[in-house]
């Protein structure tokens, strides 16, 4: 079974009640920026100090676990991967998540990401 790209994950922790604006965001590999936008079904990441360049959109079906306590969400992907996606103004509409779904499908296997 496949998890939707475009949906929280069970088990992630996600309150739809409260916004994950200004916590952080870390990769598996170390930290990725904090959250500039809650858009429901996808995070605007500003990847500024750690990642050079413009914010990432975040689908929020790479969201493993979300830390209210420390306001910190984790992705199960490296930063590598989430940089090299199409930036936001290429995923404008449903044409722009056809990108991020064959962006990040390469990483989907089985039901699981691997990084």
């Amino acid at each position: 079974m496949t998890t939707d790209l475009w949906e929280y994950r069970p088990g992630s922790h996600h309150a739809a009640d409260l916004t994950l604006v200004g916590y952080d965001v870390e990769a598996t590999d170390g930290p990725l920026g904090h959250v500039d936008q809650d858009a429901g079904d996808h995070l605007l990441v500003d990847t500024r100090p750690w990642v050079p360049g413009a914010p990432v959109l975040v689908p929020v079906g790479l969201v493993s676990r979300i830390d209210h306590l420390e306001l910190v969400v984790h992705l199960d992907c490296p930063r590598a991967r989430v940089r090299s996606a199409p930036p936001p103004a290429a995923v404008d509409g449903t044409g722009g998540r056809a990108a991020l779904d064959a962006h990040y499908a390469r990483d989907r296997a089985g039901g699981r990401r691997v990084g």
